[in-house]
């Protein structure tokens, strides 16, 4: 099935769902376009956003996580994988799945990612097994 991964600020204990921001959750499924996870880093850590010819435009969340401990999770991450994390439990191979009660900032970095690159985002809530859920998909505007 292999592992699924997300964007985490362990200082802030804030989220970026691959999912919520219109991608996949598998590392190859993050980069090589517009609006990637690679690109929410980009825009989460920037030191100076807006600040000169050729940036990106400021947005809600520019530099939101500038000097933050930023880590891309799987589910599948041992214990010793993250460097001077030592959660409650003691046990890092949780964080993937203990993030999910941190605040998801999803939504705001699909606002942002619209105001820098030519795309634009349907949003549905969707049921799955009874639980609700967001269903996103990237529309890019030519």
């Amino acid at each position: 099935m292999g592992q699924y991964h997300k964007l985490v600020n362990l200082d802030k204990q804030e989220v970026v769902d691959p999912h919520r921001i219109g991608l996949f959750s598998k590392q190859y499924e993050h980069t090589g376009t517009d609006a990637s996870l690679a690109d929410a880093i980009y825009l989460l850590v920037m030191s100076s956003p807006a600040s000169g010819g050729g940036d990106w435009p400021a947005t809600d969340v520019s530099g939101r996580w500038c000097g933050d401990r930023v880590v891309i999770v799987g589910d599948y991450t041992e214990p010793d994988a993250i460097q001077n994390y030592h959660p409650d439990s003691g046990d890092s191979s949780t964080l993937y799945r203990d993030s999910d009660s941190w605040t998801d900032i999803s939504a705001s970095v699909r606002d942002a990612f619209s105001k820098v690159f030519p795309i634009t985002y349907k949003v549905e809530m969707k049921e799955l097994g009874g639980e609700p859920y967001e269903s996103v998909n990237r529309v890019i505007v030519h």
